[in-house]
């Protein structure tokens, strides 16, 4: 995107905010590329809300300018909120600890549609960029645009398959070169809310449940929903995510979040799968009906090879296994709990 003298003259207040814990080995990737953007640096604060670190990290963060804030908890969601409620600009910018921006205009693109359009509320990339060179299950996640199979078949992607070119969820009221600006609803959201996304931050704090018991970032988008504020930019731009080197790191990481989601002390607003709705029940056994027969999965993963010529779509059956796995797991340890209760 050309730097434009009226883009530049209007440019809102950004809260670059990044929660970490032991982050020292993905760290030093994400903060270079942060620094090179092509951003008023006058415009942006820089926060840092850490869950307790041993490692580099805070060494990382302060040799960046980051101003750091301690969390009583190493809780993602926590710190989130935290950085919520420290930050003072415009707009929230959410980047994750192993997210890398791809090129140095990232920042100019995402806030495009905010500039643009006083009604929108909430921005995040297309997909994830696809990088030869990655290992190959973060190829294989930035090529389905999920990290979870799971997501994929109940239809609520965060970000679209390279197989693809079509966004089918929500309504897409506006149409431009560099984005698009879909509307919401609680049944259509996706899994929406992380790895570089930006948000007025004014809305999202006077308008979500943004306490520490009840901020998940996918579930005060839900809250933002049913106040009215269902303005959602898709920005045709991507970013870089270093989801896991192996299926083992990626299954652990995915059973300690759901582990966390199936546990949350106050009733959940977004559900990725909801077992009392038919709906989601016959998604769900079709997820298992195509991982267990391994038809559908291998059509998929054929469908996205013809597109990109990588042998990374071919481990989407083993995912699929994989994720059932953990899915299982996950949930016969929340009914444990519950009924040691």
């Amino acid at each position: 995107m050309k730097k434009n003298k009226q883009t530049l003259n209007n440019l809102p207040t950004l809260s670059i905010v990044i929660v970490t814990f032991n982050n020292s080995l993905t760290l030093p990737f994400c903060l270079k590329a942060i620094f090179k953007q092509n951003y008023p640096k006058k415009l942006i604060e820089y926060i840092n809300v850490d869950g307790g670190s041993t490692d580099k990290t805070l060494s990382l963060m302060r040799q960046y300018g980051f101003k750091i804030i301690k969390s009583p908890v190493a809780n993602a969601e926590v710190q989130r909120a935290i950085g919520l409620r420290k930050a003072k600009n415009e707009i929230m910018v959410y980047i994750d600890a192993d997210n890398y921006l791809p090129h140095n205009n990232w920042l100019l693109q995402m806030v495009k549609p905010f500039v643009e359009n006083k009604d929108v509320i909430y921005s995040q990339t297309l997909r994830y960029t696809y990088r030869k060179k990655d290992s190959p299950f973060n190829r294989y996640c930035a090529l389905f645009g999920v990290a979870d199979p799971v997501v994929y078949y109940v239809g609520r992607p965060d970000r679209l398959s390279w197989a693809t070119d079509k966004w089918k969820y929500g309504k897409i009221t506006k149409k431009t070169k560099d984005y698009f600006i879909v509307k919401f609803n609680k049944k259509n959201l996706p899994t929406v809310g992380c790895n570089g996304v930006m948000v007025k931050r004014e809305i999202l704090l006077n308008h979500a449940k943004s306490d520490d018991d009840n901020f998940l970032h996918i579930d005060v988008y839900v809250d933002l929903l049913e106040k009215g504020f269902n303005n959602f930019a898709i920005v045709k731009n991507d970013i870089i995510h270093a989801t896991a080197l192996t299926l083992k790191n990626l299954i652990k990481k995915r059973v300690a979040f759901l582990t966390y989601y199936f546990n949350q002390v106050t009733p959940r607003r977004y559900k990725i799968y909801d077992y009392s709705k038919i709906g989601d029940n016959w998604k769900m056994f079709l997820f298992i009906f195509y991982t267990i027969t391994f038809i559908r999965p291998l059509w998929d993963s054929l469908k996205g090879f013809i597109k990109i010529h990588d042998v990374a779509w071919f481990l989407h059956p083993i995912s699929c296994w994989g994720f059932l796995y953990a899915y299982s797991k996950s949930f016969i340890k929340n009914k444990i709990i519950y009924a040691a209760k």
